[in-house]
């Protein structure tokens, strides 16, 4: 049976995409994962093509497809021009999947709105890969805190976490103080050594964010270096949180 209408929600972050799918005539939802898109990191082709491959894979089994409606919340896609080059990509490489292709780009944090307040007033703190702080007044504008991309912020996000986890155990190396995190990241990446952390960090592009489950784990485990690190991230969060709320006295607690 052909399915006439198809509606796809993707969810882009920077470590991986979510896919979640309906259409006229599938019994039930269809979901999938890939890799992250944000285009910051991979570019916009790359981050296009990355979502046409998912989409296509869902579209795959149901057949032909009169109407596809896309709306893909993106990490790293927070300005008009970088929401419509992505938008104007992806509309180009699946033309040919469906008679009528609509597609809409917007920032992910508008879809955590969406999906916690409806089209009303609220506040998302994100903290994944990377983090921000973004809000809707009850007029229907937008505000933000941090975003900044993590070479200057995103604190509490999994780059902050697990750069700062790197530091520690950096610092440990030096003589500083001592933490479960040396070795775990010896476990984990055979990371024993000044030498060794030089390398893996800035010649081989480290994950900073795989990282952050070993700081949590740390912290969990009673590592006071890494209950630190969590605190003082988790601190600076809470700071663009208040300079959000001291910017507009509108959004709804």
């Amino acid at each position: 049976m052909s399915a006439k209408h198809f509606v796809v929600g993707l969810d882009a972050g920077g470590s991986n995409t979510l896919l979640l799918a309906e259409c006229d005539g599938c019994p039930t939802r269809i979901d999938r994962q890939g890799p992250g898109a944000n285009p910051h990191r991979t570019g916009v082709e790359q981050s296009a093509g990355i979502l046409a491959t998912l989409v296509r894979e869902a579209l795959q089994p149901h057949g032909p497809v009169d109407r596809l409606s896309v709306c893909a919340g993106v990490a790293g896609a927070g300005r008009s021009e970088e929401q419509e080059a992505l938008a104007t990509h992806l509309r180009r490489v699946l033309a040919d999947d469906a008679g009528a292709v609509h597609v809409e780009v917007v920032h992910d944090a508008c879809i955590a709105l969406e999906a916690a307040f409806g089209s009303g007033s609220g506040l998302a703190v994100i903290a994944g890969t990377g983090s921000v702080v973004f809000g809707r007044a009850r007029d229907g504008t937008t505000h933000r805190t941090g975003g900044w991309g993590y070479v200057l912020g995103d604190p509490g996000s999994g780059y902050a976490v697990g750069r700062a986890g790197l530091r520690a155990v950096a610092a440990a190396f030096d003589g500083g103080a001592d933490t479960s995190l040396r070795a775990r990241v010896d476990e984990r990446w055979g990371i024993d050594g000044r030498e060794v952390l030089i390398r893996r960090v800035h010649e081989d592009e480290f994950a900073l964010q795989d990282v952050a489950p070993l700081v949590m784990e740390a912290a969990a485990n009673g590592d006071a270096v890494a209950a630190d690190i969590l605190t003082s991230q988790a601190a600076a969060l809470l700071d663009q949180v208040e300079w959000l709320l001291d910017g507009t006295d509108d959004i709804a607690p």
